[in-house]
């Protein structure tokens, strides 16, 4: 039976932004067995950085929408023409032998189809990029706006995750919450070097710095993808910084354990951040994978 999704998302402005710059979206296929989750967190002078999270959305979401319509809808793969492929001579046969090669079947591996929908995504993630650097050429109060993103394409029991900046998401399985993107942060860096320790990244200093974003004067953009095989009772949870930097991660955590609906999540999870400062604006996407 195939997995069934379900899913909820919440924003909030917080404590200290006079506006909300991140930018949610979810989309789940009618059957339910399909979907698209984003969460954009916008930088950049005013309004701009707001600009630059839905354009990443609006982007990614077009260049991705042939992957969440029913899979006998979705385009097929070309395969080369029978009269186009170089003959191959077989040794002969001697009566009664079978030849090796000739018995010896071979299964396809999955890793081309893999390897399509990860370069599928990195190339929406480049289109949303390049919107971004357009817009803040065009418009001169807007120069230099940008924003981080993490997306989750769901298709079957694999999720296929892309991420650039400090956005994240994570997988809940049993009991253990595990991150799966990596934060393109100085802080980040610094921890991987051992020159901080992991702990030190919700106190440092420097901890807002982030190489690689969307916009931000960047004409190319390396994103990273990722994928993970689903279970039944997993949940993902793509959010900001601004929820990740206020709820660290063993709050997350028990808030996974002990709720069991996918919008009470998100309310619970943002109410928690803004109780803790709500430092910047917040934002929550949950899945449950079922």
């Amino acid at each position: 039976m195939p997995f069934k999704l379900k899913a909820a998302d919440k924003t909030d402005v917080g404590r200290q932004r006079e506006q909300n710059e991140d930018s949610p979206y979810m989309y789940i296929s009618d059957d339910k067995e399909r979907g698209l989750f984003i969460v954009a967190d916008g930088m950049g002078g005013y309004k701009a950085g707001e600009v630059a999270s839905k354009l990443a959305v609006q982007k990614i979401s077009e260049a991705l929408k042939s992957f969440l319509v029913p899979i006998s809808e979705q385009p097929t793969i070309k395969l080369t023409p029978v009269s186009d492929l170089q003959t191959v001579k077989l040794d002969p046969v001697k009566p009664g032998e079978e030849s090796a090669k000739q018995h010896k079947t071979r299964k396809l591996s999955e890793t081309p189809t893999i390897k399509n929908i990860e370069d599928q995504l990195k190339a929406a993630v480049r289109q949303a990029n390049k919107a971004i650097v357009a817009y803040g050429e065009e418009q001169s109060s807007a120069r230099g706006l940008g924003c981080t993103v993490t997306s989750a394409l769901i298709q079957d029991d694999k999720a296929f995750i892309v991420n650039v900046g400090d956005s994240r998401t994570y997988l809940y399985r049993d009991g253990t919450l595990t991150k799966l993107t990596r934060d393109h942060s100085l802080v980040q860096r610094l921890v991987e070097e051992k020159q901080i320790e992991p702990d030190d990244v919700y106190s440092h200093p420097q901890r807002n710095l982030i190489y690689r974003s969307l916009g931000a004067g960047h004409k190319s953009v390396d994103p990273d993808v990722f994928h993970e095989t689903l279970r039944p009772g997993d949940t993902l949870l793509l959010c900001s910084d601004g929820l990740w930097e206020m709820v660290r991660h063993q709050g997350i955590l028990s808030v996974l354990k002990q709720e069991r609906d996918a919008q009470k999540i998100c309310d619970t999870l943002i109410d928690m951040a803004n109780a803790n400062g709500g430092e910047d604006n917040i934002t929550a996407v949950v899945v449950q994978i079922s």
